[in-house]
C-alpha cells in the first residue's frame, strides 16, 4: 500500500496518488538566530549539500542518503521533522516533489525526471492544473522537443508527405478550474469484491443457447475479419510526447476528439464550443490524411493516428454505427488512448458531434469521482432514476462519447485490454463503446456493478456523492455521469430536463445521439439539431444575417472549409436590396389551441388525447410548411420552419404515456427535432458537403443571440393577414382546433404588437403566387422601397387548404415559362419526400388491453414492435391496407387487434387544390384569382 496509516477521513482525500495532493507543509518555522557565527555554519552546510546534489549525473538512486521517490511522498505527505529536514536540506528540490503525485510513466523510467522529455514541457512554478488546487495554466507554444530517436514524436505520429507540423497552433488560454475542499464529501471507500469466475458476463451472448431470443443470437454470429495487432502498428507502446502534444504537460488533462474528414464540420463545431468555454488544451486525433492536412492549414492541434491506414478504404464518406469501418475506427482511437496514458496525460475524450456547454473539470474532481480510474457518460434517459443513484440505470449501456482516463495502471491495463477486445474480435458490431460495455461487466454476473465507495443515503446522487463502481473484474474504479448533466440526443433536445427542471442544474455537454437524420454521406439530424438549439457554431460569416457575425463569439482562425449555409450566399448590401431575405410563418399559425390541459399527462388513457393532438397539429404544421416552402421558392426566399410542437416522442419501441421507456415522466409536448417529424435527408442533396435543396433556416433562426442587427430591427419585418374567416368557420362546424393568432403566438419576441396587427397587409385566401407579388409590390416599406425588398416577410398563418393556391403562369427560374399546373406538379413532386415522414407509434396500455399477446411464438421476447402489437410485420401489415398514415384508426376500436397507430399524413398536392373549386374557386381562367 502507498499509503500511510490515516484516519478515514483523511484517507478518502488520499486514496489514490493521481488524487489531489494534501496541501504540502511549511518549510519549517522561521527561527530568530542572533548568533552570526551558526547562521553562517548553516549556509555552509546548505551549500555543501547542494554541490553534493547538483554533481549527481545519475538520477535518483534511492540510497541510504538520498529517499526514493515512493518515501519521499510518504514523507511528504505524513509532514514532521524529517520531511521539515529534508526540504531545509534540499532547497531546489521543488520540482521533484511537484511530481510525485504523477504516475509513473516511461519517462521515469528511462532517465528519470532530469533527463525525461516531461521535465522540458514543464514550468516548475506552475503546479498541474489536474491538481485540486488549480490555477490557470498558460500552454506553451515554443516547446516542440522529442526524444532524438525519434524526430516525429514516436509511434503515435504516422508518416505523411505533406505538410509538416505547424510550428505554432492555434491554442486557446486555459480559464482557471476553482479549487476543490475535499472535505465537504462524506464518504468511505470499500474493498473490491471477490471475483467469482464462474460468473456469466450478461453483456455476452452464446449463439448456440436458445436461451436467447433468434435476433439476439443472430446479431452475435454476424462476423467480419479482425484488425491486425500483433506485431503491427497498433502494438508498440509509445510514451514519449510529441511536438504535436508540446501543448500539454504529463499529469494535466487533454480534452480530445478524433475524426476523418467527413466529420470535418463537426470538428469544428467542437473546436468553437471548447474555445467559448476556454477549454485547453485541445486536440484533435486525425484518422486520415485530409483530416491531418485540414488541420495543419488551420493551426489546430493535431497529428495523423498510428494505425489509420485500417480506414482507407472505408465505404461510406461518414463512419455511422453500422458501417464496418466503425469498428477499426475504434481500434484506431483506444491506441491512441492508451499512448496517452503512457505519457502521463489524462484524456477528457469526447466524440465530434459532442458540445461542451460547461468546463467539466471541477466537476470531475468532486468527491467520490476525484477516486475514479475513469468516468464514462449514459445511454440511460431515465433521468429521476439516475438521480435517485441507485442502479436505476445498471441495465442501459454506457456510452464512451464522454470518458475521462485518468493515467493510472487500472486504466492502463483496461485500455490494453479495450484496444485489443476491439482490433481482435471477429464479431462484426464490436467496436470500442460494446467493448467497453463487455469488458466493464465481466466478472459482474449481472447488469449491476459492485459499488466502490460508500455514500450515507440522504447524500446518494448528489454533487460530489454520486456512485463509482468496481468494473472489469473489480480491477477499475468507473463513475458513471449523471445523464441530465452530460446530456444525450433525448436527455436534452426531447426532455429539455435543463429547461423544465433549472434547479438540476445545467448540463456540462450534449451528445447528438437518439436521433434518425443521418445518412452515409453527411449527418444531417446532428447538425439540424444543433441549429435548432442554437448550439452549431460552424456556420459560414454571414448565416445570421450580418456578413461576420456567424460567430462573433470566437476569435480563432479555424476555417469552416465551405460549410452550407444552406444554399445561400448569406451576403447583405446595406439596403438589404440584392441579399438574402427570409420568409416565415409565426409558429402559433402553425400550432393548434387544444382545449383543456396544455400538458399531456402519465394516467392510463393519456395516450389517446396525445396522439390525436400530435396528429391534428401535424397536419396544420405541414401544410404550413408546404406552403411557405412555395411562396420562399416563388419569391426567391430563405425559408425559416415554425417552432414544431410534438405530443409523442419518437423511437423504435413501445411508449408509455406516448414517451419513450424510461423516461415516462417528461413534460409533453417538447420542442421536437427535424429528424421527428420529416424525412430529413430529403431535405438536402445527399452531398458530403451537406448542402441543402431549397434554402432553409430551423426554427428559432430569428431569435438566435448571434441574429445580426438590421434582422432584430422590428423594421425589418413586413407582415402579412392571411384572412381565415373561412378556415374558422368549418373548423366549428367540425368541433376541432383552430390555429392561434398572432396575439397569441408561444414565442413572445416575434409576436406582434397590436399596432403591428393593424398595419399588416390583407391577402384573401386562395392566392396565387403572382398575386402575392403583385400585392407586396403594392405596399410600401422603408419609404424609398417596397415590401419586395423587405429582409423578412411574416405570415401570421398559412395552414388552411385554402389558404394559398399555387403558383400562377411565369418563370420557372431558369428563364423557361410555364403554365401554373406544370409549375404545381413540378413543385410536389420535388416536394413529396421532404414533406413526408414515416413513424410508427405503438402504446403499452393498448397492447396491455389486448391481452399483452406475445407474438413471438416460441421465443423469449419478440423485438419487432409491430409484430408484437399488431401480430404480423410491419410491411404484411401494410400490405393488407391498414396503415393510413396521420389517422387514428386502431386504438380507439372498442375490441383493438392493433396497439400501433402511424404519422405521418401528406399534404394535399398543389395541384390537386388549384384545381377544386371548392378551395380555390377559378376566376377569369386562373385559379385562385381574389382582389387582394
Amino acid at each position: 500500500d502507498r499509503r500511510p496509516s490515516l484516519p478515514s477521513s483523511q484517507r478518502v482525500a488520499m486514496d489514490k496518488l493521481h488524487d489531489a495532493p494534501l496541501p504540502r507543509r511549511g518549510v519549517g518555522r522561521k527561527r530568530r538566530v542572533k548568533s552570526g557565527a551558526v547562521t553562517l555554519l548553516v549556509l555552509l552546510v546548505l551549500a555543501t549539500a547542494w554541490w553534493l546534489r547538483t554533481s549527481d549525473t545519475g538520477g535518483r538512486s534511492g540510497s541510504d542518503d538520498e529517499p526514493s521517490n515512493l518515501e519521499l511522498h510518504k514523507m511528504q505527505l505524513e509532514g514532521g521533522t524529517r520531511y521539515r529536514s529534508y526540504l531545509r536540506s534540499h532547497p531546489g528540490d521543488h520540482d521533484r516533489l511537484h511530481h510525485l503525485d504523477e504516475p509513473e510513466t516511461a519517462h521515469h523510467r528511462q532517465g528519470g525526471w532530469l533527463e525525461g522529455m516531461m521535465h522540458t514541457t514543464h514550468q516548475t512554478t506552475e503546479p498541474r492544473p489536474d491538481d485540486s488546487a488549480d490555477i490557470t495554466h498558460q500552454p506553451r507554444r515554443d516547446s516542440h522537443q522529442s526524444s532524438p530517436s525519434n524526430s516525429k514524436g514516436g509511434d503515435l505520429i504516422a508518416d505523411v508527405n505533406e505538410p509538416d507540423v505547424p510550428d505554432e497552433p492555434d491554442v486557446p488560454d486555459e480559464p482557471d478550474v476553482p479549487e476543490i475542499d475535499q472535505t465537504l464529501y462524506d464518504f468511505e471507500i470499500l474493498p473490491p469484491p471477490t471475483i467469482d469466475a464462474s460468473l456469466k458476463n450478461y453483456q455476452q451472448v452464446d449463439p448456440s443457447k436458445t436461451e436467447h431470443p433468434r435476433w439476439m443470437r443472430e446479431m452475435w454470429s454476424q462476423t467480419t475479419t479482425s484488425v491486425t495487432v500483433t506485431g503491427s502498428e497498433l502494438e508498440v507502446l509509445s510514451d514519449t510526447i510529441p511536438p504535436e502534444l508540446a501543448h500539454v504537460k504529463p499529469g494535466e488533462t487533454l480534452f480530445v476528439t478524433f475524426g476523418t474528414i467527413s466529420v470535418k464540420d463537426f470538428v469544428v463545431n467542437w473546436l468553437r464550443s471548447a474555445e467559448a468555454l476556454r477549454l485547453a488544451p485541445l486536440f484533435v486525433g486525425a484518422l486520415d490524411d485530409e483530416m491531418y492536412r485540414y488541420c495543419v492549414a488551420n493551426k489546430i492541434p493535431s497529428m495523423l493516428l498510428k494505425g489509420n491506414s485500417v480506414l482507407k478504404n472505408r465505404k461510406s464518406e461518414f463512419i455511422t454505427a453500422g458501417d464496418a469501418s466503425f469498428k477499426k475506427m475504434g481500434t484506431v482511437k483506444t491506441k491512441f488512448v492508451q499512448d496517452l496514458l503512457e505519457m502521463g496525460i489524462a484524456p477528457i475524450l469526447s466524440d465530434a458531434d459532442v458540445t461542451w456547454l460547461k468546463d467539466p473539470r471541477a466537476y470531475f474532481k468532486k468527491g467520490t469521482y476525484a477516486i475514479a480510474d475513469a468516468l464514462v457518460s449514459t445511454d440511460c434517459i431515465d433521468v429521476p432514476g439516475d438521480k435517485r443513484d441507485e442502479n436505476a440505470c445498471s441495465h442501459v449501456n454506457f456510452n464512451t462519447g464522454v470518458l475521462h482516463f485518468r493515467p493510472t495502471v487500472a486504466s492502463k491495463k483496461f485500455v490494453e485490454a479495450w484496444k485489443t477486445k476491439v482490433a481482435t474480435s471477429t464479431i462484426a458490431w464490436m467496436r470500442d463503446q460494446p467493448a467497453f460495455n463487455l469488458l466493464t461487466h465481466e466478472g459482474v454476473g449481472g447488469h449491476s456493478l459492485s459499488p466502490a465507495v460508500s455514500i450515507k443515503k440522504e447524500k446518494k446522487g448528489q454533487e460530489g456523492h454520486r456512485m463509482v463502481y468496481y468494473a472489469a473484474n473489480a480491477t477499475l474504479k468507473l463513475g458513471v455521469l449523471p445523464n441530465w448533466l452530460f446530456g444525450s440526443g433525448h436527455t436534452y433536445f426531447v426532455q429539455a430536463h435543463h429547461e423544465t427542471h433549472p434547479t438540476d442544474g445545467s448540463p456540462f455537454s450534449v451528445h447528438l445521439t437518439y436521433q434518425y437524420g443521418d445518412t452515409g454521406n453527411y449527418a444531417f439530424g446532428k447538425r439540424e439539431r444543433m441549429r435548432q438549439a442554437g448550439l452549431w457554431r460552424a456556420d459560414v460569416p454571414g448565416y445570421f444575417g450580418d456578413l461576420g457575425a456567424g460567430d462573433g463569439d470566437t476569435n480563432t482562425n479555424w476555417d469552416t472549409g465551405g460549410v452550407d449555409t444552406g444554399g445561400t450566399a448569406a451576403v447583405w448590401d446595406k439596403n438589404h436590396v440584392g441579399g438574402e431575405k427570409f420568409l416565415v410563418v409565426l409558429d402559433s399559425g402553425a400550432q393548434l389551441c387544444f382545449p383543456g390541459e396544455y400538458s399531456i399527462g402519465t394516467d392510463a388513457g393519456a395516450y389517446k388525447v396525445a396522439i390525436q393532438r400530435h396528429f391534428a397539429e401535424d397536419k396544420l404544421r405541414r401544410v404550413t410548411v408546404r406552403n411557405a416552402m412555395a411562396l420562399a421558392e416563388a419569391l426567391g426566399r430563405t425559408l425559416v420552419l415554425p417552432k414544431a410542437r410534438c405530443y409523442c416522442d419518437k423511437i423504435w419501441n413501445n411508449l408509455n404515456a406516448c414517451r419513450a421507456p424510461g423516461s415516462e415522466t417528461f413534460t409533453l409536448p417538447y420542442q421536437c427535432p427535424m429528424d421527428h417529424i420529416y424525412d430529413l435527408p430529403a431535405w438536402f442533396t445527399g452531398g458530403k458537403d451537406g448542402e441543402a435543396k431549397r434554402p432553409f433556416r430551423t426554427a428559432g433562426f430569428l431569435t438566435d443571440d448571434r441574429l445580426g442587427d438590421l434582422l432584430k430591427e422590428r423594421q425589418s419585418t413586413v407582415r402579412l393577414v392571411v384572412d381565415r374567416r373561412a378556415y374558422e368557420s368549418v373548423a366549428r362546424k367540425n368541433n376541432v382546433p383552430v390555429a392561434g393568432s398572432p396575439t397569441d403566438s408561444v414565442n413572445g419576441k416575434r409576436a406582434w404588437t397590436s399596432d403591428e396587427l393593424r398595419s399588416a397587409t390583407v391577402l384573401e385566401p386562395g392566392f396565387t403566387t403572382g398575386e402575392l407579388i403583385a400585392a407586396l409590390k403594392a405596399t410600401p416599406w422603408n419609404h424609398t422601397q417596397t415590401a419586395t425588398d423587405a429582409p423578412i416577410l411574416e405570415f401570421d398563418f398559412l395552414g388552411g387548404d385554402g389558404s394559398f393556391c399555387g403558383f400562377g403562369d411565369g418563370d420557372d427560374g431558369g428563364g423557361k415559362k410555364k403554365s401554373a399546373a406544370e409549375r404545381n406538379r413540378e413543385f410536389d413532386t420535388s416536394t413529396a419526400r421532404a414533406l413526408s415522414g414515416d413513424q410508427y407509434y405503438c402504446f403499452t396500455e393498448s397492447w396491455r388491453d389486448m391481452g399483452s399477446p406475445k407474438s413471438g411464438g416460441d421465443e423469449p421476447y419478440e423485438p419487432q414492435v409491430v409484430k408484437r402489437h399488431c401480430g404480423e410485420m410491419e410491411p404484411e401489415f401494410r400490405a393488407r391496407g391498414n396503415v393510413h398514415p396521420g389517422t387514428v384508426e386502431h386504438i380507439l376500436k372498442q375490441n383493438p387487434t392493433c396497439s400501433c397507430e402511424w404519422g405521418f399524413g401528406a399534404p394535399r398536392p398543389l395541384a390537386e387544390i388549384a384545381n377544386d373549386p371548392s378551395v380555390c374557386r377559378k376566376r377569369g381562367g386562373e385559379p385562385g384569382t381574389r382582389e387582394v
